[in-house]
């Protein structure tokens, strides 16, 4: 029996406070230097590096007004950098990929994963009543496309870009409103997922096997574009909506024959024979022991118009079955490049703790899936540095759990003018006599040093 252990690299939550905060305020000049090295004049890179502080802070509501209040700066600032100003979020993207993911390596997978951003009205650029695979439901929102590095426990974001429906994609009117830019056209889901995968790529990113769940494995034209692309991939795939020719089959009436027509793979799952199974175990965060059985079949999936010869399609088919369970926990369709142990594919299947300290950082400790700009410009700027925020509260907690961690580079000299800034950050935090504003909910650096907001 196969036992993998979880419990020591799981992180439940992550430690931020503003205690913490102040503790690593020392390494923020080498990590925005080298994030904002190319972003052009130093006003701007100022702006940005303020609003980063601000998306740190531990608290609530990171809209620009109350960060501004809160860094006592003019919020005009905030506001020209993030919404009106030229800088190319992809320069940032770019540093992030080049600097600072080779930290948290190795990796084990790519994750491909979206986010939803809940919105009221229909002005904001790319919102619209659309499902969300986070969730699996409909909600009046933006999504965002998400290329994550990760190794099971932690996440590291390596790209990201809104998706726009297809009804945006056509609304001259509102695409004008939402200042979305001439060249950026209707594109699915998936199409986006493997436009983002070639940027990492091109930036040299661990190469990993892709990981994502059934609304991209079901995708025919997804799964044939990792393989021209040379990934390796694990995709969870919806067996009773897909079907394919069982390589080896022992269905009756087929006689080890491939079948001119297809069988359900519902069909080939059900007859995977018993000596097949193989017993799988691990140690759940909690020090409770869980069981699973895996077993794998080479399968040609359907390919519609191509040939059934393809070998494009010809995939291994993954089945993670508890005993006693009345159907599969899931169904994956996979190609390694070479034979995978049970193990990588338990791990695989199973080791996703990566999906709750991403989420948990995101959206509770950190707080950033509250910007409320409308502009197409404005949510990718804000996209990237929410990014950049996140991974240098993740740097922190590198340091503080592994016994070899490696630094930045010091290719990139510190930006002085960004240093200055930071000493006077620090020295904004240290006092406590600045005037409480409650209205609106918005919070002082009084308050933040005195209730922990």
């Amino acid at each position: 029996m196969l036992s993998v252990s979880l419990e020591d690299v799981y992180w439940k939550a992550c430690r931020w406070d503003l205690a913490t905060y102040k503790r690593h305020l020392g390494s923020l000049p080498r990590y925005l230097s080298t994030l904002l090295n190319g972003i052009g004049r130093t006003e701007r890179r100022l702006a940005i590096a303020r609003y980063v502080e601000g998306l740190l802070l531990p608290g609530r509501r990171k809209f620009i007004r109350p960060l501004a209040e809160r860094l006592n700066v003019d919020s005009q600032s905030l506001q020209q950098a993030i919404t009106n100003s030229p800088w190319d979020d992809r320069e940032i993207w770019s540093a992030i990929r080049s600097e600072v993911i080779p930290l948290f390596e190795p990796f084990d997978r790519w994750v491909i994963a979206e986010r939803a951003w809940t919105k009221q009205g229909n002005s904001t650029a790319a919102v619209d009543n659309q499902r969300c695979g986070a969730n699996g439901k409909k909600q009046h929102c933006q999504v965002s496309i998400e290329v994550l590095a990760s190794d099971g426990a932690i996440v590291a974001p390596a790209a990201a870009r809104l998706y726009l429906p297809e009804a945006w994609a056509t609304d001259g009117q509102r695409r004008l409103r939402a200042e979305i830019p001439e060249d950026v056209a209707f594109s699915t889901k998936p199409a986006l997922a493997i436009q983002l995968m070639k940027e990492a790529a091109r930036d040299s990113v661990q190469p990993a096997v892709v990981v994502a769940d059934s609304s991209y494995g079901n995708d025919q034209d997804f799964r044939l574009a990792l393989i021209r692309l040379g990934f390796e991939f694990f995709l969870e795939i919806d067996p009773s909506c897909n079907e394919a020719w069982d390589c080896e089959s022992t269905l009756p009436g087929l006689e080890g024959e491939l079948s001119t027509e297809p069988c359900g793979l519902e069909d080939i799952v059900s007859h995977i024979e018993p000596a097949e199974w193989r017993n799988c175990s691990w140690t759940n965060v909690d020090g409770v022991p869980r069981r699973t059985r895996l077993a794998t079949r080479e399968i040609l999936l359907d390919s519609g118009p191509y040939h059934i010869q393809n070998s494009q399609e010809k995939v291994l088919l993954v089945v993670d079955w508890p005993i006693g369970d009345p159907k599969p926990y899931r169904c994956y369709v996979s190609q390694f490049s070479k034979p995978p142990t049970n193990a990588r594919l338990l791990r695989l299947s199973r080791f996703r703790t990566y999906e709750g300290f991403y989420n948990e950082c995101f959206d509770r400790t950190l707080d950033l899936g509250c910007y409320q700009g409308r502009s197409w410009k404005g949510f990718h700027h804000h996209l990237v540095l929410a990014a950049a925020a996140y991974l240098f509260l993740l740097t922190v907690e590198l340091k503080g759990r592994r016994p070899f961690c490696p630094s930045l580079s010091e290719d990139y000299p510190i930006d002085q003018a960004l240093a200055v800034e930071i000493a006077r950050f620090a020295s904004v935090l240290l006092r406590s006599g600045n005037p409480v504003d409650h209205r609106n909910g918005y919070s002082s650096t009084h308050l933040i040093l005195s209730k922990g907001a």
